[in-house]
């Protein structure tokens, strides 16, 4: 009496044991990276695992494995490159917002500085010239006072009295 041969029963672990350098080989020549071909060779065998019983022919675990391991390291590469350009779209958005944010600093420090010129010449003549200078042309106190002929101490003065009134000249228009 002939009986058909049952096929060879096959464990997991006896998978694992007998596959598990051919899968590596297979992620490392696809990705080239040796611990995402780690990662990708315990994702194969959880896939293998979770879809065990989709496996009809255990002759064939061999290219069932490796189909498993070439799509998973695609998949992989993929997700990468997505996140890659994501990544490079975050930046570059980053960019255009900081270009904008300078770009509009730059805005609101000229209109200011124009604004501040145009009512330093509402202040008396001595504030107005030690104004003038440390705003406009950005001159220390020490400079200013070499070049107007006034202690340093001066300067400090009619520049903090100056500022004061401007502040509050400005800000009673603002909030108005």
């Amino acid at each position: 009496m002939d009986t058909l041969a049952s096929p060879p029963s096959l464990t997991y672990e006896g998978m694992y044991e007998q596959f598990h350098k051919l899968i590596y080989h297979i992620a490392y020549n696809i990705t080239k990276d040796l611990h995402l071909s780690q990662d990708i060779v315990q994702e194969t065998f959880l896939k293998a695992y979770l879809k065990i019983d989709t496996l009809l022919d255990v002759t064939k675990t061999k290219s069932w494995l490796t189909s498993i391991a070439r799509c998973t390291a695609i998949d992989v590469i993929r997700k990468r490159s997505k996140c890659q350009e994501v990544f490079m779209e975050d930046q570059e958005e980053l960019h255009s917002i900081q270009d904008y944010q300078s770009l509009e600093s730059v805005i609101e420090v000229r209109f200011l500085k124009s604004c501040i010129q145009d009512h330093i010449k509402t202040l008396p003549r001595t504030q107005q010239e030690v104004m003038a200078l440390k705003v406009t042309e950005d001159m220390s106190d020490s400079e200013i006072a070499l070049k107007l002929n006034l202690s340093a101490s001066t300067v400090k003065t009619r520049f903090h009295r100056g500022r004061k009134q401007l502040y509050s000249v400005i800000y009673t228009k603002v909030s108005a």
